[in-house]
C-alpha cells in the first residue's frame, strides 16, 4: 500500500469512527437561547438562518446555521465541526470579519450558545465528529522546507485562487462562489488576516480539512503530514501584514476607518445614513450623548448595563484601542453635528421646588410607565420601554432633551417614545427633577 493510500485509509477510519456523544445537552441548548438571541441574532437571524437585520450590511455574510456547514474546523472535510471548534470561534471570534471575541461572556454562556447553534444545525444529538489525527509538532523551518513547501504550493494548484506570491488577483478570484451561490475570494496570504488562527497548527487544520462551504478542499487524502508541515511553514513565510496605519486626522475619516475595522455598519447608521438598525443611529447617539459617557461606553460596553430594553441585542465588548475610541467619540460627535455648547449642564440650586414637585408628578404619572429611574421611581422591568433615566444628565445633553421631548419623531421617526398634551413649561419641569435626582446619585449607586 503506497503512503498516500495508507494515508487516506488512516484519514478514513478516524473520520468513520465517533467519539461518543456531544458534551453539550438539550437542556444546554434550551438554556441558550436567550443568550443567542441577545449576543448573535443581530447578525445570524433568529433562526440561525444569516438573515439578521445587521446580515445586509456585512461582508462576509454570517453564517447559516441551518445548513450545517461551519468552515474553521478541527475535522475532516465534509464532516461537521467538533464541538471545541464552536466554542473556539465563540471565545476567538473571527479576525477581519465582523464577528467579535465572546470570550468577555462567561464559560457556562458560550457552551449554552455553542449548543443552541449545534441545534439549529441539527448537529447536537449526532455523535461527536473524529477530529482529523493529530499531527506531531511541527519541524524547524528550514530552507529545505521552504522550498518543497514552494513546489508543493505550486503542485497543488493554491496560486489559481491565492496567486503566485499569496496575493490573490481580480482574475484568480473573479469565478469563486460559495456554495450557496455568493461570491467570494481568496485570502490574501501575505496581509489579510486568517480567520481560523494564525498559529502552524490552525493553517494544518484547514489545508488538511478545507473550507467547508467555500471553494477551499481540503488536502489530507492527497499530501503527507510532512509534505503538510511543509506546506504550512511556507504559507507562513509569506505573511508580511502591513502596519497599522495612523488614523486620519479628519474625524469622519477617522471614524469611518474605525467602523469598518470592526463592522459597526451592520448594527448601526452611520454618518452618511447607511447602515443597520440593530443598535442607535450614530447621527442620533452624536447628538444627544456626552463624549465623556461614549468614552466610557466604548471602553466597557457591558459595565454600564443594558440600556434599552426593548433592543435584543447587546453591544459586544470590542478591543478598541485608546485612540480608536478617541477617534470614535470625535466621529460621534461629527456625524451628530453637535453644536460647541452642547454637554452645559445645569445648575440644580437655581430650579424652583414648585417646579420640582411638578415634574416629579409628570413622570410618575406620565413616564414611569416606560422609564424607570432608579429605585427613586422604579418601574417593572417588564413594562419599561425606554432607558432607566437615573443616568441621564451623565448622558444625555441637557439642551437637546427638551427638543427631544417636544417631538421625539423629528429626530427618530421609528422611535416608540410618543408625547401629547405636555406644555413647554411642564417639559422644564420633567427636566429640572430628573437632572436634579441624576446629579444628586452617585455615580456607583447609578450603576446599580
Amino acid at each position: 500500500m503506497s503512503r498516500l493510500v495508507a494515508l487516506a485509509v488512516g484519514l478514513a477510519v478516524a473520520s468513520a469512527a465517533a467519539a461518543g456523544p456531544r458534551p453539550l445537552t438539550d437542556a444546554d441548548a434550551s438554556a441558550g437561547k436567550a443568550a443567542y438571541l441577545r449576543e448573535c441574532s443581530g447578525c445570524h437571524g433568529e433562526r440561525g438562518d444569516g438573515k439578521g437585520a445587521a446580515a445586509a450590511f456585512l461582508d462576509p455574510r454570517p453564517r447559516d446555521f441551518r445548513a450545517g456547514l461551519f468552515k474553521f474546523r478541527t475535522t475532516p472535510s465534509g464532516k461537521g465541526p467538533a464541538t471545541a471548534d464552536v466554542l473556539r470561534t465563540i471565545e476567538r471570534g473571527l479576525p477581519g470579519t465582523a464577528m467579535p471575541s465572546f470570550a468577555f461572556l462567561p464559560a457556562d454562556e458560550r457552551r449554552q450558545i455553542a449548543a443552541y447553534v449545534l441545534r439549529m444545525a441539527d448537529l447536537l444529538d449526532a455523535p461527536e465528529p473524529a477530529p482529523i489525527p493529530p499531527p506531531g509538532p511541527p519541524p524547524a523551518t528550514t530552507p529545505e522546507a521552504l522550498a518543497k513547501g514552494k513546489q508543493l504550493y505550486a503542485d497543488a494548484g493554491c496560486a489559481s485562487c491565492h496567486g503566485l506570491a499569496g496575493t490573490p488577483d481580480a482574475q484568480s478570484t473573479k469565478d469563486l462562489k460559495n456554495v450557496d451561490g455568493t461570491p467570494t475570494r481568496a485570502r490574501d496570504l501575505v496581509a489579510e488576516p486568517f480567520r481560523g488562527g494564525e498559529e502552524p497548527l490552525d493553517l494544518y487544520h484547514r489545508i488538511v480539512g478545507g473550507i467547508d462551504g467555500a471553494p477551499m478542499p481540503g488536502f489530507g487524502d492527497a499530501v503527507s503530514e510532512a509534505e503538510l508541515w511543509t506546506l504550512v511553514a511556507y504559507v507562513r513565510s509569506l505573511r508580511k501584514p502591513a502596519p497599522a496605519e495612523a488614523l486620519p486626522a479628519d474625524p469622519v475619516a477617522a471614524g469611518r476607518a474605525v467602523a469598518g475595522r470592526y463592522g459597526c455598519g451592520g448594527c448601526h447608521k452611520l454618518d452618511d445614513g447607511r447602515g443597520g438598525d440593530v443598535g442607535p443611529d450614530f447621527r442620533l447617539a452624536g447628538r444627544k450623548l456626552h463624549p465623556e459617557w461614549v468614552r466610557r461606553f466604548l471602553d466597557a460596553p457591558r459595565a454600564v448595563g443594558k440600556i434599552y430594553p426593548w433592543r435584543v441585542a447587546r453591544m459586544p465588548d470590542l478591543p478598541l484601542s485608546e485612540p480608536e475610541i478617541e477617534a470614535m467619540v470625535a466621529y460621534l460627535a461629527a456625524a451628530g453635528r453637535r453644536p460647541p455648547t452642547a454637554g452645559r449642564l445645569p445648575d440644580p440650586a437655581s430650579f424652583p421646588a414648585a417646579r420640582l414637585a411638578e415634574g416629579k408628578n409628570l413622570f410618575v404619572l406620565r413616564c414611569s410607565q416606560c422609564h424607570a429611574l432608579g429605585t427613586i421611581v422604579a418601574t417593572p422591568l417588564a413594562a419599561q420601554q425606554g432607558p432607566d433615566l437615573i443616568n441621564v444628565a451623565r448622558r444625555v445633553d441637557w439642551a437637546w432633551s427638551k427638543e427631544w421631548i417636544t417631538d421625539p419623531r423629528k429626530w427618530d421617526p421609528t422611535t416608540r417614545m410618543q408625547v401629547t398634551d405636555i406644555t413647554p413649561d411642564q417639559i422644564d419641569s420633567v427636566r429640572m427633577f430628573l437632572w436634579k435626582t441624576s446629579m444628586e446619585t452617585p455615580p456607583s449607586v447609578a450603576a446599580r
